[in-house]
C-alpha cells in the first residue's frame, strides 16, 4: 500500500511540473468558458424591454396601443420624426391609418409590425380592441430557464471531462522505456508496471476531477450560470467521462510509437468529438441529430452532454442507463486494447 501511495505522489508531482498540463487542463477550460459567456451571455439571459412607439398628438390609435402592456406611447409630430429616430427615442411610428414607419429593421420593429397587423385584422372582423388579445398566453409555461445555447456549456463540460486524456498519455510514457529516461529507470527496477499504471490512472482521474470542479464552480458562482439541478446523476456522467478520457489517453500512449504526435492526437480526437456534440454551435448538434442520429448515440462527448442536458433541464433519466453502459463499454475496450499493446512491449536492451 505504501508503494502505491508513493507512486501516486510521484506521478502527481510529475504532472504538476508540466506547465502545459496545468494550463490546458485547469486554466484553458476557464478561459474558454469566459469567452463563451462573453459571446453568448446576453443571448442566454435575454431581457425584453418595452417597445417605444411614436404617434401623433390626439391620434385615434393611442387608446388602442395604451392597452398593450409592453408598448410605451410617445406623442411625436411628423417634423420631429427624423430626429426621434436618429436619437433612438422611438422604435417605430404609427399614424391614424395604421401605417407603420421605421428607420431600420430589428426585433422591436418586427414585433410592432405584427401588433399593427393584428390590430388591422381585428378591425376588419369588427371586433372590439381592448389589448387583451396581446397579453393572453396560449401555451402553458413552466419555470424553465432552458436555452439552446446551454448545449454549448454542457458540451464544454463534457469535453473538459475527457481532458484526463493528457494525463493518460503522460502516464503511458512513464512505463515505456523507448519514450523517456524515467521509463528506462522504472523498467530496470522490480516495480510492477501494472501497479504503476493503476496509480497513474487514479492520479489522473483525481486531478482531472479537481479541474472539473474548478470549472463548475467558476461557471456557477462567477458567471452565474446554473446548469445543475440533479447532482447525483450528473456526477456519475462526469465521473465516467473522466475515466473514459484517462483510459483513452493511455490507449493513445501505448499504441503509438511517435511521442511527438500523441498529444496532437489527443487534442484532435477531443476537439472532433466536441465539434459533433454541438460545442461549436447548437445548429451542428441539430443537424447531426436530424441526419446522422447514430453518431450522437455513439459519440462519448455527445452522450455526456445529452444526458447532462436531459437530466438537469428536462428532468429525464430515460437515456441515462444506455449512456452509462456505452461509456463503461468504451472504457473496458480501450483498457483491454491497451493491455494487449503493453504485453507485446519488449526491449533488447535498456
Amino acid at each position: 500500500m505504501s508503494h502505491f501511495i508513493r507512486n501516486c505522489i510521484y506521478q502527481g508531482k510529475n504532472l504538476f511540473r508540466e506547465g502545459s498540463y496545468t494550463f490546458w487542463v485547469i486554466l484553458y477550460p476557464i478561459i474558454l468558458a469566459t469567452f463563451f459567456y462573453a459571446a453568448f451571455g446576453g443571448m442566454m439571459d435575454p431581457s425584453f424591454e418595452d417597445l417605444k412607439v411614436g404617434v401623433e398628438e390626439n391620434s385615434g390609435i393611442t387608446h388602442v396601443l395604451e392597452e398593450i402592456d409592453f408598448i410605451n406611447i410617445y406623442e411625436v409630430s411628423k417634423d420631429e420624426l427624423v430626429q426621434k429616430f436618429e436619437n433612438d427615442e422611438i422604435d417605430a411610428f404609427v399614424d391614424d391609418n395604421l401605417n407603420l414607419t421605421v428607420n431600420k429593421s430589428g426585433i422591436n420593429q418586427t414585433i410592432i409590425k405584427e401588433v399593427v397587423e393584428q390590430i388591422k385584422q381585428t378591425i376588419k372582423l369588427n371586433r372590439p380592441i381592448d389589448g387583451s388579445e396581446f397579453s393572453v398566453s396560449y401555451v402553458l409555461g413552466r419555470d424553465q430557464e432552458s436555452n439552446s445555447l446551454t448545449v454549448i456549456f454542457y458540451s464544454l463540460i463534457a469535453m473538459v471531462s475527457t481532458y484526463g486524456v493528457f494525463a493518460g498519455v503522460e502516464t503511458a510514457s512513464l512505463i515505456q522505456a523507448n519514450l523517456s529516461n524515467i521509463a528506462i529507470r522504472i523498467n530496470s527496477t522490480p516495480l510492477k508496471k501494472q501497479n504503476f499504471l493503476i496509480a497513474g490512472v487514479m492520479v489522473s482521474l483525481l486531478l482531472n476531477l479537481f479541474a472539473n470542479a474548478a470549472l463548475l464552480l467558476f461557471i456557477n458562482y462567477i458567471l452565474k450560470i446554473h446548469l445543475f439541478n440533479n447532482i447525483k446523476y450528473s456526477t456519475i456522467i462526469i465521473l465516467l467521462g473522466n475515466l473514459f478520457g484517462v483510459i483513452l489517453g493511455i490507449f493513445i500512449g501505448v499504441s503509438n510509437k511517435k511521442s511527438s504526435t500523441k498529444t496532437l492526437m489527443a487534442i484532435a480526437i477531443t476537439l472532433l468529438l466536441s465539434f459533433f456534440s454541438g460545442m461549436m454551435g447548437p445548429w451542428i448538434k441539430v443537424m447531426i441529430d436530424k441526419h446522422v442520429p447514430f453518431l450522437s448515440r455513439v459519440n462519448p462527448i455527445s452522450i455526456m452532454s445529452n444526458n447532462l442536458y436531459r437530466i438537469n433541464f428536462l428532468g429525464s433519466t430515460k437515456s441515462l442507463g444506455e449512456g452509462v453502459i456505452i461509456l463503461i463499454g468504451y472504457c473496458i475496450m480501450l483498457l483491454f486494447a491497451s493491455y494487449l499493446f503493453l504485453r507485446r512491449k519488449s526491449y533488447d536492451s535498456i
